[in-house]
């Protein structure tokens, strides 16, 4: 959980944004059997990232993370968005089949699965949507830096959580509660980043944080954004470079029975 409010505003300005587009494939979706887009529940929310990309298309969209750090860097000017501290499989203040779209964006690995569809599954209304969504590791069309990013992640395997590991296939073996699922992996965010934008978002993953603990007498970061340096000024691309995501994201319809 992230307790650190230097750690969540890291994790708040470096990650991606989420497109349209997947709000939009969310949302179709959703329309296929269950017209009313009242309310949206986004759960492991974090700053709200994904939660306000929802509130273009719902009446209402609640955020709901365990991290109050996290919640504390959501924005508090969309009047239908609405930040809570709670956990996945607990959401007492919601109303049984009231919800319209039950989702998760880049966190589902860190709940208790079976309890979090349980919730999801009391809150639905009948034809609701349940979407888990997420992005793989990030690549590079300049080999320098591609190098330097898979080099970097390998040295942080041994102190990455075996929860996260789930991303980086696209929660490929996730059953859904309902029968009708479907996966989509056609999708992809480009991100530009400076140097530090991208040492910033290394600085958010508990990996870098449990590294940083284990051999204070090495600074990976600072070594990151050297490596990233020389890389660069070889190429000849200045200070700025894009990364490309690979999304995936999972749907299925609460039956109307």
């Amino acid at each position: 959980m992230y307790v650190d409010i230097n750690q969540s505003k890291a994790y708040a300005d470096s990650r991606p944004s989420y497109t349209d587009e997947l709000f939009k494939t969310i949302v179709d979706y959703c329309k296929k059997t269950n017209p009313n887009l009242n309310l949206a529940v986004d759960v492991g929310c974090g700053p709200g990232m994904s939660t306000i990309g929802f509130a273009k298309y719902f009446k209402k969209v609640i955020g709901v993370d365990v991290s109050e750090t996290q919640i504390a860097c959501a924005p508090e000017d969309i009047p239908n968005c609405e930040f809570k501290v709670g956990y996945s499989d607990k959401l007492p203040f919601i109303h049984p089949g009231s919800v319209d779209l039950f989702c998760c964006g880049e966190a589902f690995h860190w709940m208790p699965q079976e309890e979090t569809f349980a919730e999801a599954d009391r809150i639905l209304r009948p034809g609701g949507t349940i979407a888990i969504f997420g992005y793989e590791l990030p690549t590079s069309d300049i080999p320098e830096v591609q190098a330097i990013v898979h080099k970097f992640f390998m040295k942080l395997v041994p102190f990455n959580p075996k929860e996260a590991a789930q991303t980086s296939h696209g929660y490929k073996f996730l059953q859904m509660p309902y029968p009708d699922s479907i996966r989509n992996t056609k999708m992809q965010l480009l991100t530009k980043y400076t140097i530090q934008n991208y040492v910033d978002l290394i600085r958010s993953t508990w990996a870098a944080r449990a590294c940083r603990e284990a051999r204070p007498e090495q600074d990976i970061l600072g070594d990151l954004a050297e490596e990233l340096t020389e890389a660069l000024e070889k190429f000849g691309s200045g200070k700025d470079f894009t990364l490309t995501w690979n999304l995936f994201l999972i749907m299925a319809h609460k039956p109307r029975n």
